[in-house]
């Protein structure tokens, strides 16, 4: 089985200092999923739910700067750990993802 990847725009915030943060756009590389086994994906073997935070760090691939003038995009100076800090982060990294997998 192979892995294949999808990029997709976003604005995810960050800390910036105690209790305050601002957003940011970032490219987010997402690991594809097959869409038939999302159901199974979203659940702990046991039944429970997994986390938004469990799941995005699990599909959040790699953070990359949005296009500039050269219509290329760059690496970010942060990194999949520091845009899951924030519980808010993880859960719109997730809702993008779940809305952006390939239905194929």
């Amino acid at each position: 089985m192979s892995t294949t990847t999808f990029f997709c725009n976003l604005s995810v915030p960050i800390l910036v200092g105690e209790d305050r943060y601002k957003y940011i756009p970032i490219v987010g590389v997402f690991r594809s999923i097959p869409f038939d086994q999302v159901d199974e994906w979203v659940m702990h073997p046991d039944g429970r739910p997994r986390s938004d935070r469990e799941l995005a760090a699990e599909v959040l691939v790699e953070i990359r700067k949005p296009l500039g003038s050269s219509g290329r995009t760059a690496p970010h100076a942060f990194d999949v750990a520091d845009i899951l800090q924030l519980d808010r982060a993880a859960a719109i990294v997730v809702s993008t993802f779940l809305a952006a997998l390939p239905r194929v």
